[in-house]
């Protein structure tokens, strides 16, 4: 894995991350999402030789909770070590004791590396992807 810096995003940032994530580059949505994280400082960006590479959003009102809301890795760097390490940075942001996050039922490889990452599968929602539940993960006791 090459070096990487992880930082909070600057509102110059944004147009990049929306350029980088997939669904970004055809949904208003994803783009209005990324923004407004941007905004209300809530996005870190990872960084390889000053070139971005991923991004995750963490946000602090998920039932007096923090929330990782998104980890994003571009597609030719998945598997190489940089969304667990960017999951570990986010959890020191977290601001409650336990962290909340989820994945598709469909997302393997991020259910994997969050049980690895010592998460444990706190409960299902149905109905939010058609056919692919979103499976909700804790992480306990951050701050003991």
């Amino acid at each position: 894995m090459a070096e990487h810096l992880i930082r909070q995003a600057v509102p110059d940032d944004s147009s990049t991350l929306s350029d980088l994530d997939q669904i970004a580059r055809s949904s208003s949505d994803r783009r209005d999402f990324i923004q407004d994280a941007v905004k209300n400082n809530r996005a870190w960006i990872v960084e390889i030789c000053d070139r971005i590479i991923g991004y995750g959003v963490i946000s602090h009102g998920f039932f007096g909770r923090s929330f990782i809301d998104l980890i994003y890795i571009a597609e030719p760097l998945r598997s190489s070590g940089y969304g667990p390490k960017l999951l570990t940075f986010l959890e020191d942001q977290s601001q409650s004791n336990d962290l909340f996050t989820s994945t598709n039922e469909s997302n393997s490889h991020m259910q994997h590396v969050l049980k690895k990452l010592g998460y444990e599968r706190s409960g299902v929602i149905h109905n939010l992807d058609p056919g692919d539940p979103e499976i909700v993960y804790v992480k306990r006791s951050l701050r003991a």
